[in-house]
């Protein structure tokens, strides 16, 4: 066989080679990436690349909506319905697992360019201090959102490893859809849970509780967080963009539960609400209140089931409440609230450290807000 002949062969197989890769990365789209970029919520899951979806979403459908929420994982579980009961606006749910104050504003920035927007909710919990660097694709701001090409983009997804699209074929790891509003679909979870909910909870929740209270208490004092000045700026940011674009802002700080602190809480991040209550008024319910003392009122070790964040929304509009649930922070009082959560936290470090232990919520409990589980 002639050199031009080998040459022509070899081209013939590198080119077979490439479409087939992009084929498979096309047809099983690992990354969720394909799926996402009409913005129609096909197959949309977590695991999928959620930012690419939600941009898109909001780019051809925003004027379906009067307000959104802005937040990382824990703001999925509050539902558009419910969540139309503080104003009678129609909500879509902007989540995105892992976010941090960068990407809120990113996102917040162009809400406002693309749609006719009255309100953007916040909803802060305590993790996108922790994620100021990406350690992971799904977790990039995608090229919607920045200047960099989209076609580029989407040419590197038809050439990515395939070995990840074999994988998922292998074993998939996909999970429930996601609600039509872009809130989390907790169905599962509740399908589970119904089944024995005392197992649900020592499996999924409290399962690591001795090493999370331990890194809770003996490392609170050695934390730093160097994304904090940045954290700050971009919510100053958020602030001013909605005020010169006549959005209202509600910025909340949602309900947490001890298994999911252990990173963050310490008179470091204290000093961060300290800061944020200078910045804007915030609701938090992220204090040492019962509901957050009962793991039963959540689905894994972090996140709240839709009933407490529905609890969120009630306190807000004044039909509920619950004793210590809750608090409307400003600058003025933000330094008092401040020195009650350090007190109730270092009681609860002097029981750990007398008892070994923290003594939680139970099933029974009437801050248990998902008795039903359904």
């Amino acid at each position: 066989m002639t050199a031009k002949r080998w040459t022509i062969s070899f081209a013939i197989i590198i080119i077979i080679v490439l479409t087939g890769i992009a084929v498979l990365n096309l047809v099983v789209d690992p990354y969720g990436y394909f799926d996402g970029i009409d913005g129609v919520n096909k197959n949309i899951h977590d695991n999928s690349y959620i930012r690419v979806f939600k941009a898109n979403h909001i780019k051809k459908y925003g004027n379906n909506y009067d307000a959104y929420l802005i937040g990382g994982s824990k703001g999925g579980c509050y539902t558009s319905d419910k969540l139309k009961e503080l104003d009678g606006y129609n909500y879509f749910n902007t989540f995105i697992t892992c976010g941090n104050f960068q990407e809120y504003y990113i996102f917040a920035k162009y809400i406002v360019e693309q749609t006719d927007a009255k309100k953007i909710i916040l909803n802060l919990s305590g993790f996108e201090c922790l994620f100021d660097v990406r350690t992971g694709l799904k977790q990039e701001t995608p090229a919607i959102l920045t200047d960099k090409s989209e076609m580029a983009e989407f040419i590197s997804f038809l050439f990515k490893n395939p070995k990840l699209s074999i994988d998922e074929i292998r074993h998939s790891t996909a999970t429930d859809r996601q609600n039509e509003d872009g809130s989390r679909n907790l169905a599962s979870y509740y399908e589970k849970r119904s089944k024995d909910p005392e197992k649900y909870v020592n499996e999924k929740v409290i399962y690591d509780l001795d090493k999370d209270m331990k890194l809770l208490f003996e490392k609170a004092s050695t934390r730093t967080f160097s994304s904090f000045p940045n954290d700050i700026n971009y919510l100053r940011k958020i602030v001013q963009l909605c005020k010169e674009n006549n959005v209202e802002l509600l910025v909340l700080n949602s309900p947490t539960p001890l298994t999911s602190r252990q990173d963050y809480e310490s008179e470091v991040y204290w000093n961060f609400l300290a800061q944020v209550a200078q910045v804007t008024d915030f609701w938090d319910f992220t204090s040492y209140n019962d509901i957050n003392l009962n793991p039963y009122n959540f689905y894994d070790d972090a996140h709240a089931f839709y009933e407490v964040n529905n609890f969120v929304i009630d306190t807000i509009n004044g039909k509920a409440s619950y004793e210590g649930f809750g608090k409307y922070i400003t600058k003025d009082n933000v330094y008092d609230y401040l020195q009650e959560r350090r007190k109730d936290f270092y009681e609860l470090q002097k029981e750990y450290e007398e008892t070994g232990t923290i003594k939680l919520g139970g099933y029974e409990d009437l801050s248990n807000l998902v008795k039903k589980g359904e």
